[in-house]
C-alpha cells in the first residue's frame, strides 16, 4: 500500500482516533434508519481516513445468490444513484436502500479475480495497482487508485462489502486499515438495529391486533350464550321456546369451540373459505333471534325482511355468520338510546346476494369509513362508553372478498348507516 503522511501519531493520535470512533458510534446511535446511518458514517469516515474518492456497498441475496452494488460518491449530495435522497422513504433499512438505489452486479460472480477475493476468500484486503484494483474501479464506478475493501456478515444471511476508494495522494497509512475494518463492522451492525426495532414494533402491532381479534371473535358467542341463558328462566312454561333457546346455546357452544380451534391451530398460507351449501335465509333468522336475546338489544327493535323463502348459497357458513353477527351487533351498539330500530334485509340480484343492515345510529363520515375499513381504528367518541375493538369490519371485508364480494357502506353523520355484505351465491 502506498504510504501517505501519517494522520495520527503516538498516544495522542491514538486518543484522537479513539475519540473519533466513539463519536461515530454515538452519532450512529442517534439515527432512525439506514439512510441517516450512512450519511453519518460517511461524514465520520472523512474525519477518520481523510479525503476519500467515494464508497460502494456490495450486497448479496442469500436466497438467490445475486449481488447488487450501491455507490455513494458524495454523502452530502442531493441524490444517490439517481434517486433524490428526499424521495427515499423514512425508516429505510439497508436492504431497502439496495433495492431503491442498487445496480445488478453479476460481475462479482463472473469475474475471476473479483470472485476469488469477494466470495472465495471473504477476508478484508487492499487493492492497489493490481488487476483487481482496475476491476474495482471499472465495476464500482469510483475510478480511484487504491481501494480498501472490508466485509461483514449480515443478520439475515449473506455478506456485505464496503469498498472505500482513494486517490493515491490521499491514501491513509496502512496502520489505519484495521480501524477501517472496525468502522465497517460497527456501521453495518448499527444499520441493522433500526430495522430490528421496526420489526419488533411491527410484531407488537400485529400481536395487539390478534389479541383484539381474539376478544372480538370470542365475545359474540359468549354474549349470545349469556342472553339465551338469561331468557331460559323466563320461558320455562313455553316448551317450544325453551327447546329453541337450549338449541341456540348448544349451537353457540359449538361455534365457540370451533373459534378456539381456529385460534390455537396455526394457519398455513392465505385463508380460504370452507364452503358448504346452506340456507342463508335461515341463518339470518337465527342470528337475528340470538341478537334479540342479548342485553344490548333489549330496548331496540330488530326487523328482518326478504327471508320468507329459502336462499341457498355455497359459502363458509361459520365465517359468514360471524360477519352478519358483527354487522348486526354494531348496528345495535352504535344506535344508542331506547326505541331505535335496526333493519336486516336479504336482497338477491343474479348470481349475487346481499345482506343489508340499516340502523338509526351515529353515522360515519367518509373519512371515518376509510379508517374503520382499512386501518382497524375505532372512530367513536370513547366518552359514549360503547365497547368495541375496531377490528371487526376489517375482518368482515376479508371474509367477503374471499367469497368474491365486498363490504359496502353508506352513511351520514347523525342519520345512521347502511352496511351491505355482498357475496356470490357459489
Amino acid at each position: 500500500m502506498a504510504q501517505g503522511d501519517s494522520l495520527v501519531g503516538g498516544s495522542v493520535g491514538e486518543a484522537v482516533t479513539a475519540r473519533q470512533m466513539l463519536e461515530l458510534i454515538h452519532d450512529l446511535g442517534q439515527c432512525d434508519d439506514a439512510r441517516q446511518i450512512l450519511v453519518a458514517a460517511l461524514r465520520h469516515y472523512r474525519y477518520l481516513f481523510g479525503d476519500y474518492k467515494g464508497l460502494c456497498l456490495l450486497l448479496n441475496d442469500p436466497k438467490t445468490g445475486h449481488w447488487r452494488s450501491v455507490a455513494f460518491e458524495n454523502p452530502y449530495g442531493l441524490s444517490w444513484g439517481g434517486v433524490k435522497v428526499g424521495q427515499l422513504p423514512e425508516r429505510t433499512d439497508l436492504e431497502q436502500l439496495a433495492s431503491f438505489l442498487g445496480q445488478a452486479a453479476p460481475w462479482i460472480v463472473t469475474d475471476t479475480p473479483v470472485r476469488r477475493d469477494l466470495i472465495d476468500s471473504q477476508s478484508a484486503f487492499v487493492a492497489d495497482g493490481s488487476v483487481l484494483a482496475v476491476r474495482m474501479g471499472m465495476f464500482t464506478g469510483l475510478t480511484a487508485d487504491v481501494y480498501w475493501v472490508a466485509s461483514w456478515s449480515r443478520p439475515g444471511g449473506g455478506r456485505g462489502w464496503s469498498v472505500l476508494g482513494f486517490d493515491r495522494e490521499n491514501v491513509p497509512p496502512e496502520s489505519m486499515f484495521g480501524l477501517y475494518e472496525t468502522a465497517v463492522e460497527t456501521t453495518s451492525r448499527m444499520s441493522f438495529y433500526p430495522s430490528l426495532l421496526q420489526s419488533v414494533a411491527q410484531a407488537e402491532r400485529v400481536n395487539h391486533s390478534l389479541r383484539r381479534n381474539l376478544v372480538h371473535d370470542l365475545k359474540t358467542p359468549i354474549t349470545v350464550i349469556k342472553g339465551y341463558g338469561e331468557t331460559l328462566g323466563m320461558v320455562r312454561e313455553d316448551e317450544e321456546m325453551f327447546d329453541e333457546l337450549l338449541g341456540g346455546i348448544l349451537e353457540s357452544c359449538d361455534r365457540l369451540l370451533a373459534d378456539v380451534k381456529d385460534i390455537i391451530e396455526p394457519m398455513e398460507g392465505a385463508w380460504t373459505p370452507k364452503k358448504e351449501e346452506f340456507d342463508l335465509s335461515l341463518m339470518l333468522q337465527k342470528v337475528v333471534l340470538a341478537e334479540r336475546h342479548t342485553e344490548r338489544s333489549r330496548t331496540h327493535t330488530i326487523e328482518i325482511e326478504g327471508c320468507e323463502e329459502p336462499v341457498m348459497v355455497l359459502a363458509d357458513r361459520r365465517k359468514l355468520m360471524r360477519v352478519v353477527e358483527n354487522l348486526l351487533s354494531n348496528a345495535v351498539k352504535y344506535s344508542p338510546g331506547a326505541g331505535k330500530t335496526v333493519w336486516v334485509k336479504l336482497r338477491q340480484a343474479g348470481d349475487l346476494v346481499a345482506i343489508e343492515v340499516r340502523d338509526q345510529g351515529l353515522g360515519l363520515s367518509s373519512e371515518q369509513i376509510q379508517r374503520v375499513l382499512t386501518d382497524c381504528e375505532r372512530v367513536v367518541d370513547e366518552s359514549l362508553g360503547i365497547e368495541g375493538s375496531g377490528f371487526g369490519l376489517n375482518s368482515c371485508q376479508m371474509v367477503l372478498r374471499a367469497h368474491g364480494g365486498e363490504l359496502q357502506v353508506e352513511s351520514e353523520v347523525g342519520a345512521g348507516s347502511v352496511f351491505r355484505a355482498v357475496i356470490k351465491r357459489d
